[in-house]
């Protein structure tokens, strides 16, 4: 008997244990609370990509507000909110799409086909590496989307 209820005991404290590393395991990293199922770049419309890039560059971890608009000749305009160089503009055919980091913030830049280094447009900071991938995908699709009216699943 006394064997017994020495065993169950260490069963509770199994178990006790157990939940106790479950739920630290669960404390929040500021990581989101629910898991927002995405679509696959590769199966977005051009429409629904430039909206993805548009929803990445209103994220609070930026510290600033990116907004792209996709012009004729599939030209990419950039925006920052309160940043005082302006709007500027880059064809995407044949772009490259590069990055580079300083001080934990990734930058991704478009290079015209055309141009060099110098003249990268910055379409993106991050200091989440995730966001970083996830515009390189973004950008690389759009691009592979210029000149067809719409892509896959329209």
């Amino acid at each position: 008997m006394v064997q017994r209820s020495a065993l169950s005991g260490l069963a509770r404290r199994a178990t006790a244990s157990a939940l106790c590393v479950l739920l630290l395991a669960a404390c929040p990293d500021g990581y989101p609370t629910e898991e927002v199922p995405q679509i696959e770049p590769s199966r977005m419309t051009q429409a629904q990509l430039l909206a993805a890039l548009n929803e990445l560059g209103e994220e609070q971890n930026l510290g600033k507000r990116w907004r792209y608009t996709l012009h004729p000749e599939c030209e990419l305009e950039v925006s920052v909110r309160g940043d005082d160089g302006g709007r500027r503009r880059v064809t995407l055919e044949g772009a490259e799409v590069s990055s580079r980091a300083d001080d934990g913030v990734s930058e991704i830049l478009l290079v015209p086909a055309d141009g060099s280094e110098a003249q990268a447009v910055t379409v993106l900071e991050t200091p989440q590496w995730p966001d970083s991938v996830r515009a390189r995908a973004l950008l690389r699709h759009l691009e592979a989307r210029c000149g067809e009216a719409e892509g896959p699943g329209s």
